[in-house]
């Protein structure tokens, strides 16, 4: 995360050279903050390990990259800095999924589906539920409403761990920090970590590097070039961005941590340092401004308390409580916990400073200072926080729960990045390409290299460089393959997680939890292909491994990964074969596809433009025509009308109309 070569040993041999680390985990809410300082020197006679692919971060992208890498045939070797698996969603105190309003039937990869999936059935295989919330297919242990899916962070370290365990190839080292990069020729040869556990070195020797941690900590360790901070318009063309560069505009950061309601009872902690100042320039409180000037509702003022039935992504104003609850008690049937929430509230933001490329002192620092901005929040909760109804102040009847985020001071293990540095890319993903109101038709810009989906707000968090927050609605829109390949740097080296080819702003869309995981599925994907055949992949050969393992590249707002048509309407759908409306999300797979759609479509695969496929299809004798030589492209495609050239569709030999998915799947067989 943070590491600083010992300026004093850099004339003497690498035997001697020592670098400073800070200890995340170690860093104290109050106290010395230089207590989590290491210095660790580097000799050439570490321990080695070798692998296929090596993944710094065990976060959504990386733990994503993991699985397929090994489904793959590599042997992983996942680095992760703390003592959990699982980034945003665990260690950063993050267990309310930032996802979209379509998540339960499309938007996420399979594998990120399976994940979610074994949340769910952790609850139910470990917890008493009643039976009316147990038969709940898309159960929320949170009933929470900024997420379908809210619950505790060990229950997704749980499901995670149960996953890779199911890889044999994937061995993590928890608590191992990467500190030193060694580059021969054009490739990575050496990884140096730490692990803090055992107070050891260890050398890993990879064939392939992905960066997956938090902050994109390899970009400046591998020579990766790399952006930091918002980009002046004149670069991005994009018209919110700012006049000049400022590397200090970084979103702001929050030390989430979690609470129980306990009606009746006091857990009210003391006054800690420097309250006051928080309270004034945070400053805290449960008002929220929803820009009139973007044709929002304006000021509004949050309750504490309050169940309105939850809409799930919806982000309406609601009570602050069950904003981002992870366990309802109404849901269960005996020992019934209290209501649990997670407190990651824009006010408890630390907005002052970034954490990008500083010194690891000055790290260690802000780190602290985020965390008593958490502090001070929750004692404004439970002493000074108007209550409702406006009966006097305070809650002391929250009490923390350190136990749930298995940290001693309560605070997650590692703060919740919003922003990384993001590599300078082939290509890049800028305001215009995603914001709704530059769009024409239900999906974003269309990238012919896409490699993914995300649907998300533009959601920027302020920093204290003189930037607002910021969100702006997209339409659902594709991950782009050049916005993960770097402009320069080792060849064996890709992005995996927030560190990407997008902008300050297009960030906002791309850091959450479906996003991420997609990027190391795609990450790993590009890895594989590259050992595989010893030169960089086509983004042909990339889309069709990803959507064979579930990785949707084409926005449908109803074709799940796990519909046994997905890969083929997906690729299908890339190639300008298949009928994609220009009014909305729907792929309709078991619809009958017309003789017009089929038509237009035979016309794109077969390489042939014309205005009219119509009069193509007849000219080439595509489909059958009736005696009086009318083609009626209006009706459903029957099986015995195809007269294209076609193996694939000659051995149908049936009688009905031909759904769209069908006609996909053929066409995919032939056309790979």
């Amino acid at each position: 995360m943070f590491a600083l070569l010992g300026l004093a040993f850099a004339a003497l041999p690498l035997a001697a050279q020592t670098v400073t680390l800070v200890d995340v985990q170690r860093v104290p809410a109050l106290g010395d903050y230089r207590s989590a300082l290491r210095s660790v020197a580097i000799f050439p006679s570490a321990p080695e390990e070798r692998c296929g692919l090596l993944i710094a971060g065990a976060g959504m992208g990386g733990i994503a990259a993991a699985l397929s890498g090994a489904r793959r045939g590599l042997d992983v070797c996942l680095l992760e800095e703390t003592d959990w698996v699982g980034g945003q969603a665990t260690a950063g105190g993050v267990p309310a999924l930032d996802e979209n309003k379509f998540i339960e039937i499309a938007g996420g990869t399979r594998s990120y589906y399976d994940f979610r999936e074994r949340i769910r059935r952790h609850y139910r295989e470990n917890r008493a539920l009643k039976p009316e919330f147990a038969a709940f297919r898309a159960f929320n242990p949170g009933a929470c409403y900024v997420s379908a899916l809210c619950f505790e962070p060990a229950a997704g370290v749980s499901a995670l761990e149960a996953m890779l365990r199911e890889q044999p190839r994937v061995r993590t080292f928890l608590r191992t920090q990467v500190m030193r990069v060694g580059i021969e020729g054009a490739d990575i040869a050496s990884v140096w970590a730490y692990q803090w556990q055992q107070q050891r070195v260890l050398r890993f020797r990879p064939r392939f590097v992905l960066d997956a941690t938090e902050m994109g900590d390899l970009l400046p360790l591998a020579g990766v070039p790399y952006v930091v901070g918002s980009e002046a318009k004149a670069e991005t063309g994009e018209p919110h961005a700012a006049p000049e560069p400022n590397p200090a505009c970084v979103q702001s950061f929050t030390y989430p941590f979690i609470v129980e309601h306990r009606p009746g009872e006091r857990h009210a902690i003391p006054k800690p340092p420097d309250y006051e100042k928080w309270r004034d320039t945070q400053p805290f409180s449960f008002q929220l401004n929803y820009a009139p000037e973007y044709g929002w509702r304006g000021a509004f003022t949050y309750s504490m308390f309050g169940d309105d039935p939850p809409i799930p992504n919806n982000m309406s104003p609601r009570p602050f409580f069950a904003w981002r609850r992870l366990l309802a008690a109404r849901h269960f049937a005996q020992g019934a916990p209290h209501d649990v929430a997670l407190i990651n509230w824009p006010r408890q933001d630390y907005h002052s400073e970034s954490l990008l490329d500083r010194t690891p002192e000055d790290a260690a620092r802000v780190l602290q200072q985020a965390k008593q901005v958490s502090l001070a929040f929750l004692y404004w909760l439970q002493h000074d926080v108007p209550r409702d109804g406006g009966q006097g102040t305070g809650y002391p009847e929250l009490r923390m729960r350190p136990d749930l985020m298995d940290t001693a001071d309560g605070f997650s293990k590692y703060p919740y990045i919003r922003e990384s540095r993001r590599i300078r890319a082939r290509g890049r993903v800028v305001e215009q390409d995603i914001v709704a109101e530059y769009q024409t038709g239900p999906r974003a810009r269309h990238f012919a290299d896409a490699v993914g989906v995300g649907f998300y707000m533009v959601d920027i968090h302020p920093c204290g460089a003189h930037e607002r927050g910021r969100m702006m609605m997209p339409k659902p829109f594709q991950i782009p393959m050049s916005v993960l390949q770097p402009a320069g740097g080792p060849r064996n080296f890709l992005p995996a997680a927030k560190n990407i080819g997008v902008t300050h702003l297009t960030n906002g869309a791309f850091r959450l939890h479906p996003v991420e995981w997609n990027v190391g599925e795609v990450a790993a994907t590009i890895a594989a292909l590259h050992l595989a055949g010893g030169a960089s992949p086509s983004p042909e050969q990339v889309q069709w491994e990803l959507v064979q393992a579930g990785v949707p590249v084409f926005w449908f707002d109803d074709l799940s990964p796990a519909h046994p048509a997905f890969a083929a309407v997906q690729w299908a759908a890339m190639r300008g074969w298949y009928p994609v409306d220009a009014q909305g999300l729907h792929a309709s797979p078991e619809a009958p596809i017309t003789r017009k759609e089929a038509a237009r479509a035979l016309s794109a695969f077969f390489g042939v433009g014309a205005e009219d496929p119509v009069q193509l299809a007849v000219h080439r004798g595509w489909m059958a025509v009736d005696h009086r030589n009318w083609f009626h492209p209006d009706l459903p495609l029957q099986w015995p009308d195809i007269r294209a050239p076609l193996p694939e569709f000659a051995t149908a030999n049936q009688p009905g109309p031909v759904t769209r998915g069908e006609f996909a799947r053929r066409l995919a067989a032939r056309g790979r």
